[in-house]
């Protein structure tokens, strides 16, 4: 197990951080994880701890499993965090199945003490079984690649070792480990394919976990492709409030579902289900607009596809120094010299206006009825929701648009320029240009 370890140490540059937070239950999995890490610590030069989750589900043995953890960490001389957890009422709570809560609640957990790499057991047969599992669910190719050895700040040591080289290992050291007995029970899908699934498979081929790893390096290979191909095939069709509609609509099926996906994913800060991925692909040849969920919605217009959220309350953000804290991002403010402005190129004068007749404190806040603007060389004033249809911006996003106010006069807005009074001359003393920097797909 050791050598196994150490190549898919070296080969995925894991252990690289610093320091390590090592997951551990007690299971022999875990333990022979920590036991390794413990061995590599001068060799690599990092700091360990560890981290137990008690989920609160099983009495008696989950306080055995934590006072067998707290001996081998003491034994060990290994900093031990401990969490409680009723993961049962936060499932309630939330409508999860108690499997994805609680990893959800662990990972929580780790990730709020991680000042580096965490580091958790899974193995080659945990890998097989997730396979297994999302097969059943009908993944797609990511999900098909199955545990990636490292995911972010999180390492997987032993993703090339089986069930069998970690119960060899703690054999050979005189490991000690506990055993959880709901492992044994069919209630979870996991442990159905644990106990039924793959031992009707290894009749086939013994040696299934090897042969399903395989596959999956040969997925994951084709998966970061195509995950490539899908992010030129965005910037191709990114535009200033979405995404050109019959670029996308062109695109080969795979890189399409791919980038309606990944649309979808940044807008709702979480993965789509395959209908919402459906939905906007047939909204990308008939136009219109679908609800997703969370209040979501997807829409085709105007040759742009682009995913809307709720409209925003009305909202103000002062400036501080030279930036203002926004709702979905922030304002960045350079402020210009009379030397400085005699350099502005043309293409920049509508992130710019003049200073030098601003008599009062200034802030930024959402349109309001009544806001209206003369830009320049026009020959009167219009109003703020006019010069917005004028841009292009869909009026899903018009309540985002940051708009440069006294409190009583618009000197800027984002996408549509300074007020004629407020315009940049040769003259001018004193000015600001303006960067507005969103947190979100625009």
């Amino acid at each position: 197990m050791r050598c196994k370890a150490l190549e898919t140490i070296r080969r995925n540059a894991m252990l690289q951080s610093g320091h390590v937070l090592a997951a551990v239950s007690g299971g022999a999995d875990s333990v022979s994880l920590l036991h390794l890490l413990r061995s590599l610590r001068e060799t690599f030069g990092f700091s360990l701890e560890a981290a137990h989750v008690h989920h609160g589900l099983r009495g008696e043995e989950a306080d055995r499993d934590e006072a067998f953890v707290r001996a081998l960490c003491r034994a060990w001389d290994v900093p031990l965090h401990v969490l409680h957890a009723d993961v049962a009422a936060e499932a309630a709570k939330t409508g999860e199945s108690l499997e994805a809560c609680g990893r959800r609640v662990r990972y929580a957990y780790f990730d709020s003490l991680a000042a580096g790499e965490i580091a958790t057991a899974h193995t080659r047969d945990d890998n097989a079984e997730t396979m297994l599992l999302h097969l059943t669910r009908g993944s797609g190719l990511r999900g098909l690649c199955g545990i990636p050895p490292v995911r972010g700040n999180i390492i997987r040591p032993l993703l090339d070792c089986t069930r069998a080289d970690v119960e060899s290992y703690c054999a050979e050291h005189g490991l000690d480990y506990v055993t959880d007995s709901t492992n044994l029970c069919d209630t979870f899908a996991r442990n159905r394919v644990r106990l039924a699934a793959l031992p009707a498979l290894r009749t086939i081929n013994p040696a299934v976990s090897d042969a399903l790893a395989r596959c999956a390096a040969t997925l994951t290979r084709d998966a970061d492709y195509l995950d490539a191909q899908t992010d030129a095939l965005l910037a191709k069709a990114k535009r200033r409030f979405g995404y050109d509609a019959q670029t996308l609509r062109q695109a080969h099926p795979a890189l399409r579902s791919r980038a309606a996906a990944s649309v979808l994913a940044s807008s709702m800060r979480a993965v789509p289900q395959a209908h919402h991925i459906e939905q906007c692909l047939r909204l990308l040849d008939t136009g219109g607009a679908v609800q997703t969920e969370r209040g979501t919605t997807v829409c085709v217009y105007g040759g742009l596809l682009y995913v809307r959220t709720p409209l925003r309350e009305p909202w103000t953000a002062p400036i501080e120094g030279d930036t203002a804290v926004l709702p979905f991002g922030r304002v960045e403010i350079q402020r210009l010299s009379a030397e400085n402005i005699q350099n502005i190129h043309k293409d920049m004068l509508p992130n710019c206006l003049c200073c030098d007749t601003i008599a009062s404190d200034v802030f930024f806040r959402s349109r309001r009825e009544g806001d209206r603007m003369t830009r320049v060389h026009a020959s009167g004033s219009k109003s703020m929701k006019k010069l917005m249809e004028e841009q292009g911006i869909p009026a899903c996003r018009r309540n985002d648009v940051p708009i440069l106010t006294d409190g009583t006069n618009v000197l800027w807005a984002q996408g549509i320029g300074c007020d004629a009074r407020y315009a940049l001359t040769p003259q001018s003393r004193s000015g600001w240009m303006i960067r507005v920097i969103w947190e979100e797909v625009e």
